[in-house]
């Protein structure tokens, strides 16, 4: 009998504990709902990622109740995931990007970055044209904080320049460029290069300096505004047809890459 008594009560606070643990686990779950903000206007909600339909729209600030986590995609330069989301009993799926949690930008991020700009902006096009005219497809990568810089060596110095009198010039049109991920091509600039043509591109340490020959006529650094000093910076150097045709700098600033400088000065300097 003693036993029988033992056993039931043994039984009960078993079972007792297992509920206890499963509503436990049911709040953690539900206490642990991801929340996302939408970031700019106008931002497609599509019935299914990539090619649904686009069932509803949001603006800036809204947030949303993150449902599920989809595939990895890339859109326009932007590497990121699509996410089921809820917002006012409505259910859809918006791109990373266009969100809170969009991806860190990072080196692994910047090659998809990279080809879109040169795909949109460079090859086969007038890119001093479109920087002369403020094309929105170029102000858009340009930080307003950090600005633009183009260097340019009028005589043997390599100066900041902000005339575009060759903006005629169409750049060669290249359909399926390589990309040479932490690599400097050999030469190239004052010599022919010996490398494969394509899109090098290395992280580096610092901005390049520039003459100032308003007043001073001293090298001077380029002005980073100090809160973004630290944001990783590539260099990336366009090799064709055996030349360093252009010289691109981009920094991360505010979880995005931005173009800082074009460096067309050459071996003269």
């Amino acid at each position: 009998m003693i036993r029988i008594l033992f056993f039931l009560v043994v039984t009960t606070v078993n079972l007792g504990y297992g509920q206890a643990n499963n509503n436990a686990e049911l709040h953690t779950s539900n206490s642990n709902d991801t929340t996302l903000v939408i970031t700019g206007d106008n931002i497609w909600v599509r019935e299914y990622p990539k090619t649904g339909e686009v069932v509803f729209t949001l603006n800036d600030g809204e947030v949303c109740r993150v449902l599920e986590k989809g595939e990895e995609q890339i859109i326009r330069g932007n590497r990121d995931f699509w996410y089921k989301i809820e917002h006012s009993s409505k259910i859809g799926w918006v791109f990373g990007s266009q969100t809170s949690i969009r991806q860190n930008a990072d080196l692994k991020s910047f090659e998809p970055f990279l080809e879109h700009f040169l795909e949109t902006s460079f090859f086969g096009k007038k890119i001093d044209s479109l920087m002369h005219f403020r094309a929105s497809i170029i102000t858009d990568i340009i930080h307003k904080e950090i600005g633009f810089y183009r260097l340019y060596n009028p005589g043997a110095a390599c100066a900041r320049y902000q005339s575009y009198d060759n903006y005629s010039i169409i750049m060669p049109k290249v359909d399926t460029p390589v990309f040479f991920a932490e690599e400097f091509p050999e030469d190239g600039f004052c010599e022919k290069s010996s490398s494969p043509d394509g899109i090098y591109y290395k992280r580096i340490d610092s901005l390049p300096r520039y003459l100032n020959m308003d007043e001073v006529f001293e090298m001077e650094k380029i002005n980073i505004p100090t809160k973004y000093r630290g944001g990783p910076k590539v260099k990336v150097n366009i090799l064709y047809k055996e030349w360093i045709i252009k010289t691109m700098y981009f920094m991360v600033a505010d979880n995005k890459w931005w173009l800082v400088v074009i460096d067309d000065c050459d071996c003269s300097a």
